[in-house]
């Protein structure tokens, strides 16, 4: 009844009540809120974990660039996704040089105050700090982002929940709907050789192959010697699996921006950046041997028309003075003189055998001693005459260069004029049943019963049979005394270079 009283009434009191109740709600929905006369249903956030949701992210990761060429690139529309979507958010891009042609940066462009360009060139004017890209890093976390790429908010903020939770380990972030593969690491400093292999169920990884982005935390890079040198992220993971620092793959993804390095030439001069900054790389490490994960070994050391990889001997050998064996390379090259040394010698009916090093080497290893400069070969000083390489010297068809010591009645055989990686061969004459050296003298070399070539015996050395003395350890005893191969079992090296 009230309700049709009011709707017969004046137009203007219906206005003046319809105002009057917009108002009250007005208020009320100002009033109330600050009073809380509502229940707000508690949120749970771990306390180490993230309420730093996207407003916070500008203030916890700095994103830096670091591999892409310089010729063609899309760093700048990814930086501007970037900015866009944290415009507080630093960003550094790190180049060797600055960068040509120059990025589309406006200096007076407000929106990108926060995006700085790092070179690496140096600079006689420069202080130390400006050549440490660390200088310009503050935050928590470092976002290292490839080339072409495009933020995605949540794919960022799942990372950092992962990286927050797991101190020391970083995440990798895969970019488009790339395929991430995990790997695993080792770097045998001793052998020269890096090894890597494939963990295909895994997400716990010492490197990631696939593009992708990785999230880290500053203080795990300013533990790493190097960890902007290129080629990148290559470079990082090395030196983390060194440290046991891990990465976890991350199941959110970011976007792919535009395709780069599209003309065969493009991809071309990229792959022979890539090569040269790896070879840099490995030459700085001493990387001489990549094992890939399909057991394929790539080189990188010494080869027939390159110098060896160590200096001449003075005593002891400067790999062994490093904590180091003999280069894998160097080692696999004289594996190729031992073995052409010996088919000429057999062909050419020579009495001969493993001496000394190599005898031990082929009784402990069946192989070239892992530290050893050299193989030794013995052979009758009589039967040099068969052997006409011995007698004229010179490089044969082979290209392996026979020459004749200038001290001592001794002869090597060098892998070729360049690469001096050698065989010795040692003559011995037989007097009164004994061998003696014939007018050459080595430190480890002393004369033996002739009964210990009647007859030869054959022993298994660096991928073949090769002749050998009949008691191979009573051989060695006499020569390095008692219980020669458990000592250098024990020893080593020290066995030689005490």
């Amino acid at each position: 009844m009230m309700l049709q009283r009011l709707f017969r009434g004046r137009l203007s009191f219906k206005l003046y009540l319809i105002v009057t109740l917009i108002a009250i709600v007005s208020v009320c929905g100002y009033i109330f809120p600050l009073f809380r006369l509502y229940s707000i249903a508690p949120v749970t956030v771990p306390s180490n974990s993230l309420p730093r949701s996207s407003r916070h992210l500008s203030k916890l990761i700095t994103v830096v660039f670091r591999q892409f060429e310089d010729f063609e690139n899309d760093v700048a529309d990814s930086v501007q996704s970037f900015v866009s979507a944290f415009p507080n958010m630093p960003v550094v891009i790190i180049c060797e040089r600055p960068p040509y042609p120059p990025f589309p940066f406006s200096a007076t462009n407000e929106t990108l105050r926060n995006v700085k360009v790092v070179s690496l060139e140096l600079k006689l004017s420069m202080s130390p700090q400006e050549l440490n890209p660390l200088t310009f890093i503050s935050t928590e976390f470092v976002l290292f982002v490839p080339d072409s790429t495009r933020v995605l908010r949540r794919a960022l903020q799942q990372a950092s929940v992962a990286a927050t939770a797991n101190p020391n380990q970083a995440v990798a972030i895969s970019v488009g709907n790339v395929h991430l593969v995990c790997q695993q690491v080792t770097w045998n400093y001793v052998d020269w050789t890096l090894h890597y292999t494939k963990d295909a169920s895994g997400k716990i990884c010492d490197a990631v192959h696939g593009q992708h982005a990785l999230l880290i935390r500053t203080s795990l890079l300013s533990k790493l010697p190097q960890p902007f040198v290129l080629p990148f992220p290559e470079s990082l993971y090395l030196q983390t699996a060194v440290k046991n620092f891990k990465v976890q793959i991350s199941d959110s993804k970011l976007g792919f921006g535009r395709s780069m390095l599209k003309t065969p030439v493009a991809k071309q001069r990229a792959t022979r950046h890539m090569r040269d900054h790896r070879l840099a790389l490995y030459r700085q490490l001493g990387v001489k041997a990549l094992v890939r994960e399909d057991g394929r070994v790539q080189w990188y050391g010494c080869k027939r028309e390159t110098q060896r990889c160590f200096p001449s001997v003075q005593g002891t050998p400067s790999y062994i003075l490093s904590g180091r064996n003999t280069p894998p390379c160097c080692r696999r090259n004289m594996r190729r003189v031992a073995g052409h040394v010996l088919r000429a010698l057999l062909q050419a009916g020579v009495r001969c055998w493993l001496e000394t090093t190599s005898l031990l080497g082929a009784v402990i290893r069946s192989d070239i001693l892992p530290w050893a400069e050299h193989v030794e070969i013995g052979i009758h000083s009589s039967d040099i005459s068969r052997v006409p390489w011995l007698q004229r010297g010179g490089a044969d068809a082979d290209g392996f260069v026979w020459e004749r010591a200038t001290k001592g009645h001794y002869y090597r055989i060098a892998y070729s004029a360049t690469n001096r990686v050698y065989v010795l061969v040692l003559p011995f004459t037989p007097r009164n049943g004994t061998m003696w050296p014939a007018d050459w003298v080595l430190a480890h070399q002393k004369e033996f019963p002739e009964r210990h070539l009647h007859p030869l015996a054959q022993i298994a050395f660096a991928g073949r049979q090769a002749p050998a003395p009949n008691d191979a350890r009573a051989f060695l005893d006499l020569k390095l005394g008692p219980n020669a191969v458990e000592r250098c079992d024990k020893l080593g090296p020290k066995l030689f270079y005490p």
